[in-house]
């Protein structure tokens, strides 16, 4: 641990002026605090530069389409013979929300076509379709609930790649969720339970022949209980206690192990507004997750999340990221990983629709039950140039860099790409 947290700091001294992708925090959830009196250079209404919509009845419908170029210097993400491409996105999305003065309804879907100039094999197409909803029993008591499937593509570079695919992996994710909120004066709570189902297509391998990957098939579903206070008006501080279950679809003597498990977290932390200078929410507390197998060991720990806005000035945010996850994976002897991660974002307004910005995010991935430890650094530049309310344009940058303790893991990659957007 004391080795992560000196690469976590490090990483988070050398990165002061940039940001992090938000995190995935499982271990709980931090609700966003809203206020006029602070908006994020990204989130700030923008008159004349912001799609107003199309009004149909009771919603507003938000279409847009879009066309990425982008040179990928290590498509294979692979650490020797380095293979670079130029990909072509072709994009297109429509939301829908309501307009009610109570309740509200969100509708969302979208398509995105990736061709590779010259590795059509790695030619893919995903989709996604959801929506999410709440009811207002009271002024102090709503129901929420959201679904959404998907079917997608799993990255050349992410940890449970298969390294000697022929073509990247696609899977399809179910994910459901529902809650309630209830307010008693100063006092909040909120009860809630998730559901996820990974189903993952069988891969062509490099040579010949078909790796069946029924053996990553799982349901994840997590059930939690938060309850908080109201210091002030603009703090509010709580416990979280979350229970999860991963269940494989295989199991012995069907597949070697039986991955199966059960965790739990319990964390406190706060939702803050510091004045005009900052707002967001941190947490802390410990995480386990025990497994069936008696061949797999325990992982347990620190569980923090972090998600901070501070308006340096009015042209200026900068955003600070932090998450401790632990997750699955196929590699073998290995129970899980944990992930720890931390971040930084700058966003500037260099003109009104002119917004540059600057990330970096450094993770340890440490496995349980092998030596195998990853270092991931990802960091990124990008300015977005608003031509009016209709259409955009985006040039950016995304370097990203694996230095892992396996021979054959580490690798870097660089991106640079250009986006045209359109909408209404």
């Amino acid at each position: 641990m004391s080795s992560i947290v000196s690469k976590a700091m490090i990483a988070a001294i050398a990165v002061s002026a940039f940001y992090t992708v938000t995190p995935n925090v499982a271990s709980a959830q931090t609700a966003e605090i809203v206020d006029d009196r602070n908006v994020s250079v990204r989130d700030r209404v923008r008159p004349g530069y912001d799609a107003v919509g199309v009004r149909a009845g009771a919603f507003t419908v938000f279409p847009e389409v879009s066309v990425t170029g982008t040179f990928n210097d290590n498509i294979y993400a692979t650490n020797a013979n380095t293979e670079s491409d130029f990909i072509t996105t072709l994009g297109a999305r429509v939301s829908a929300a309501s307009t009610w003065s109570r309740h509200a309804l969100n509708l969302r879907g979208g398509v995105a076509q990736h061709l590779y100039a010259d590795n059509d094999d790695e030619d893919r197409f995903d989709w996604d379709i959801g929506g999410d909803g709440r009811i207002d029993i009271t002024r102090d008591t709503n129901i929420f609930a959201g679904l959404s499937y998907a079917e997608l593509t799993e990255d050349r570079g992410a940890p449970n790649a298969i390294g000697l695919a022929a073509e990247p992996t696609e899977y399809s994710l179910f994910q459901a969720n529902i809650g309630l909120d209830h307010r008693f004066n100063r006092v909040t709570s909120r009860l809630g339970a998730t559901y996820a189902d990974y189903d993952y297509d069988a891969v062509p391998l490099v040579g010949g022949g078909v790796l069946n990957l029924d053996s990553r098939d799982r349901e994840e579903t997590t059930q939690f209980l938060r309850l908080g206070y109201d210091v002030s008006p603009d703090t509010n501080v709580y416990v979280q206690g979350t229970l999860n279950q991963r269940e494989y679809d295989q199991k012995p003597p069907v597949v070697a192990l039986n991955r199966d498990s059960d965790g739990y977290a319990v964390v406190v932390g706060s939702d803050f507004r510091l004045t005009n200078l900052a707002q967001g929410g941190v947490f802390v507390g410990y995480q386990s997750q025990e497994y069936d197998d008696p061949t797999l060991p325990e992982i347990d720990g620190l569980a923090f999340g972090a998600n901070v806005d501070w308006f340096v000035t009015p042209l200026t945010t900068v955003r600070f990221e932090a998450a401790s996850t632990i997750e699955e994976t196929i590699s073998a002897g290995a129970s899980g990983y944990t992930d720890n991660s931390v971040g930084i974002r700058v966003d500037h307004e260099l003109m009104r629709n002119v917004i540059f910005g600057g990330k970096v995010n450094f993770a340890n991935q440490d496995y349980e039950g092998i030596a195998r430890d990853d270092d991931v650094l990802r960091a990124g530049l990008g300015v977005d140039y608003l031509l009016n309310r209709n259409f955009s344009l985006r040039l950016g940058y995304d370097y990203t860099d694996r230095d892992s303790s396996v021979a054959g893991l580490s690798y870097s990659r660089n991106e640079v790409g250009l986006t045209l957007k359109a909408g209404l």
